[in-house]
């Protein structure tokens, strides 16, 4: 389970302060406190003013403080110095916080989702969790794309033990779920002879899941869905027909490089998804 502590990293831009307005429903992870955090990603020639561009930050930062703490939340200030995904990552290891709060798209956003730059680095540096807001631009003003992230909960599960930690946080929310739909994607026969003994082998596995989540308390509704062909499209596709309001998956599924912290599927759903998506540290 998460600890009660989000990183939320601010730029003091319009998509940055929108972010503020998704941390009442991490009330439902357990969350209380908030690290708000703004790196200075600074040039040498400016380290002489050093003092006078933190106070200023330590001001700026102050405002965005007392908005969250009207929300009923902790909260502490960090203006660190250096490139800004590494320092995200530090500041959330030594605070103990387990969840980080980013935004999907950069200052080139225009009408089409995609990560900027820090958020991209920080998934694939980070152990941590992370949550991957998302927005849409209509008529000009950017919005974001769901405000109701946990009534309608998909999961993909490939059955390894990473996978499987996207279900443990699910079983311990604070509040119910609407649905939650259980995806797995068959993309090769692999050891069964059929694709029809490939399903009826997941369908199982789904169903005792689903049965699992139910007993929980969280929800009393648990789908079982089973796909066939590449698993982020199949993902990206469901996540959009059945108006999901957040994806919740693995960092990493089997198979991967060590050093890398994010599949190529969980990063192609995170770059292309509609549907926040809430990658689960399997630690």
């Amino acid at each position: 389970m998460l600890s009660n502590k989000v990183v939320l990293a601010t730029d003091y831009s319009e998509i940055a302060q929108k972010l503020i307005n998704c941390l009442d429903e991490l009330k439902i992870l357990g969350i209380d406190e908030v690290i708000l955090i703004h790196v200075l990603d600074i040039q040498p020639s400016k380290l002489l003013n050093l003092d006078k561009i933190k106070e200023s930050n330590y001001k700026r930062l102050e405002l965005v403080k007392e908005q969250i703490e009207a929300k009923n939340f902790r909260v502490k200030i960090k203006v660190p110095i250096g490139s800004p995904a590494p320092e995200i990552d530090r500041v959330a290891c030594d605070e103990n916080a387990d969840l980080i709060l980013m935004a999907s798209h950069g200052k080139g956003y225009i009408k089409r989702l995609f990560l900027g730059s820090t958020t991209y680095n920080l998934i694939r540096q980070t152990k941590k969790s992370i949550l991957i807001e998302k927005y849409e631009n209509i008529e000009d003003e950017t919005k974001i794309a769901c405000s109701r992230k946990f009534t309608r909960i998909l999961i993909p599960i490939d059955f390894s033990e990473r996978s499987m930690s996207a279900v443990k946080l699910v079983k311990e929310l604070k509040n119910k779920a609407e649905e939650i739909i259980l995806l797995n994607v068959i993309e090769s026969k692999r050891s069964f002879a059929t694709i029809d003994e490939a399903r009826l082998d997941a369908e199982k596995k789904l169903n005792n899941i689903a049965e699992e989540i139910k007993g929980s308390n969280i929800t009393e509704k648990a789908t079982v869905k089973i796909k066939e062909g590449s698993a982020s499209e199949n993902i990206i596709n469901l996540a959009a027909a059945e108006n999901i309001g957040l994806i919740i998956m693995s960092k990493k599924g089997e198979g991967n490089l060590k050093h890398l912290f994010i599949g190529s599927t969980s990063e192609r759903v995170t770059k292309e998804s509609p549907s926040p998506v809430l990658l689960v540290s399997s630690k």
